[in-house]
């Protein structure tokens, strides 16, 4: 069994080879926090958060700080930790930096044990690791015209991948049509287009938008409105033929 000694946060930001345009903000750079769960049997278990903002990580980092002083010297059991912890912050809140920061405590304690095991996470827990296909998000933000995003889809394929993802929300439909099916026509038949409009539209313009794309060759339209407007997206999904993906920002089983 492992205790915990220690929990330490490292910020630190990497420049995207592509700056991403989305209907959102423009990004950059990636704001990452490193983090270290020190046992005191000499294991180290890692993990990592996407801040979304600079600002953010300071903010976890000392919920982070917090969370070590509550846990330092306790058995490494992560339901048991995340329950007390979660009843521990009821008052502020198990949400925005302080569920970050518990998330990534929790992704350490669980990777600590699999390192512990020396097995791979997925074994520890009674499955196996399996090759998973992945696509290719590092690039085709909004700021591209049509043919440029065409030519740097092609760019995106030549690591191996066989999707990638072109974010859309330009002022007008025409406009994401006319990148949609600029790219598509530059993409072999068995390469899958997947859109992202980052949650910028209303459920009445994301029907209107959902449907213009239907039939236009997208695998999955991701993020038509607000995450956790659940009632919408279901009515999103119900009224347009492209599957509608959610689920990036969910953090907890309910939400599940």
């Amino acid at each position: 069994m492992l205790t915990v000694r220690a929990v330490r946060a490292v910020p630190v930001e990497v420049p995207m080879k592509r700056p991403l345009g989305t209907s959102a903000a423009a990004v950059p750079s990636a704001p990452l926090l490193l983090v270290d769960l020190q046992t005191e049997e000499g294991v180290i278990g890692r993990s990592y958060l996407f801040c979304y903002l600079r600002a953010a990580a300071p903010g976890i980092s000392a919920m982070l700080g917090e969370i070590e002083r509550l846990t330092k010297g306790a058995r490494i059991e992560p339901a048991k930790l995340w329950s007390a912890l979660a009843k521990r912050f009821t008052l502020i809140g198990v949400q925005g930096v302080v569920r970050m920061a518990m998330s990534a405590f929790d992704i350490a304690c669980w990777d600590a044990l699999a390192a512990a095991k020396g097995e791979p996470l997925a074994t520890l827990l009674g499955g196996a690791p399996k090759p998973v296909r992945a696509y290719n998000s590092s690039g085709l933000g909004l700021q591209h015209s049509p043919e440029s995003a065409a030519d740097e889809a092609e760019e995106l394929l030549e690591s191996g991948f066989t999707g990638v993802k072109l974010r859309l929300g330009h002022p007008t439909v025409d406009e994401d049509l006319n990148v949609v099916r600029a790219v598509r026509k530059r993409l072999p038949d068995a390469v899958r287009l997947m859109v992202d409009y980052n949650q910028a539209l209303t459920r009445d313009e994301a029907i209107v938008r959902g449907r213009a794309l239907d039939g236009e060759g997208v695998h999955w339209l991701e993020g038509p409105i607000r995450h956790d407007d659940w009632r919408g997206c279901a009515e999103v999904a119900g009224a347009v033929k492209t599957p509608v993906q959610i689920g990036e920002n969910f953090s907890l089983p309910h939400q599940m």
